[in-house]
C-alpha cells in the first residue's frame, strides 16, 4: 500500500501571506531558497510579527493625531467605526507597499 503524505501548508498571517506573494513571484531565488532550507515558515512568521505590531503603533499613532478615542466613540460611534476603518485602511496600504519591496 502506497503512503500518502499530506504537506500541511502553514498560514503566517496577512503580512505573511502577502511577503510570501511578493517573493514567490518578484524574487524566486529566495523563496526556493527558503523553501529547500525548511526556513520558509519561519521567516514569514518574522513578517507577520513584525509588520504586526508595526500596523498596531501606526493605528495608535493615526487615532491619537485624529482623535479616534473613546470620547469619540460615546459621542458618535458611527463616526468613530467610520474613522478606525480609514485608518485601518490606511495601515495595510502603507504596510503592503513597505512588504512588497
Amino acid at each position: 500500500m502506497r503512503e500518502v503524505k499530506i504537506l500541511e501548508e502553514k498560514y503566517c498571517g496577512v503580512w505573511g501571506h502577502l511577503r510570501e506573494v511578493y517573493i514567490q513571484k518578484k524574487i524566486p531565488e529566495l523563496y526556493n531558497l527558503l523553501v529547500e532550507k525548511g526556513e520558509l515558515e519561519e521567516y514569514l512568521t518574522g513578517y507577520q510579527l513584525a509588520y504586526s505590531n508595526r500596523a498596531e503603533k501606526i493605528a495608535e499613532k493615526l487615532a491619537a493625531e485624529r482623535g479616534v478615542n473613546a470620547q469619540l466613540y460615546e459621542n458618535d460611534s458611527l463616526e468613530w467605526i467610520l474613522a478606525t476603518e480609514k485608518i485601518q485602511e490606511e495601515v495595510h496600504d502603507t504596510l503592503e507597499k513597505e512588504i512588497q519591496q
